[in-house]
């Protein structure tokens, strides 16, 4: 029986390749929010549109932090453990693409806790290895035991060659030190982080919006 294709796991990626991907990634994004952005002040300063519509900057603004906010850290479904060259190696497909991490250069794990969109929660770990390349993970056993034996094996070498795990993630992959912090007040320190990283973009594009189209930004909230 033939699997689909979606099933299949995804062929690793050169990292230099990975990288320029990111990169045209957020540059389109942010072409993309500046485009939006200047053709609602040019429409808001033809007066074809009121000085207090500023709701597609803002939605714009909104958007395009949370397609950055995912690019940037390569947030994916379902990662895979593989072998290149000897060398373990976790690769998944992300908003640009299949990103591969380098399991043996791992420069950080970090892991994320929060409240998710259907109300359960959210609870990931955030990778990045030497060459710059982050990747985003949920729930899966087999790429938790890997990353495991990976940090366990930084841990026996040099301290140069140390992979910095903060212990909320250890927590999680089942290594000591752990964290002492209670668990709410992790999930409450991702909430607000996720209200941040959604709000910041979207009240900045707001303000932008304002100021380059002459009118106050409390006088658009206001609708004076």
């Amino acid at each position: 029986m033939r699997r689909s294709l979606r099933k299949l796991p995804p062929d690793p990626v050169e990292p230099r390749l990975a990288r320029r991907r990111v990169r045209w990634g957020l540059w389109i994004v942010g072409a993309a929010w500046v485009t939006v952005v200047l053709a609602v002040v040019g429409l808001i300063r033809t007066h074809v549109v009121k000085g207090t519509d500023t709701g597609i900057a803002t939605g714009a603004g909104f958007v395009a932090g949370v397609l950055a906010y995912l690019i940037w850290l390569g947030d994916a479904a379902t990662a895979h453990v593989s072998t290149v060259e000897g060398r373990p190696v976790l690769s998944a497909r992300t908003l640009t693409g299949v990103r591969t991490v380098e399991l043996d250069a791992l420069a950080g794990v970090r892991r994320f806790t929060a409240i998710g969109w259907s109300g359960g929660t959210t609870d990931e770990l955030r990778l990045r290895d030497r060459h710059g390349l982050r990747l985003t993970i949920g729930h899966d056993p087999r790429a938790e035991d890997s990353i495991r034996c990976a940090v366990v094996r930084a841990d026996a070498r040099p301290s140069g060659a140390l992979v910095k795990v903060t212990r909320h993630a250890r927590s999680r992959l089942g290594l000591d030190p752990r964290s002492s912090v209670p668990a709410f007040v992790h999930v409450l320190f991702g909430v607000w982080l996720t209200i941040a990283a959604l709000l910041l973009p979207a009240l900045g594009s707001y303000t932008v919006a304002c100021f380059l189209a002459g009118t106050s930004a409390w006088a658009s909230t206001s609708g004076h």
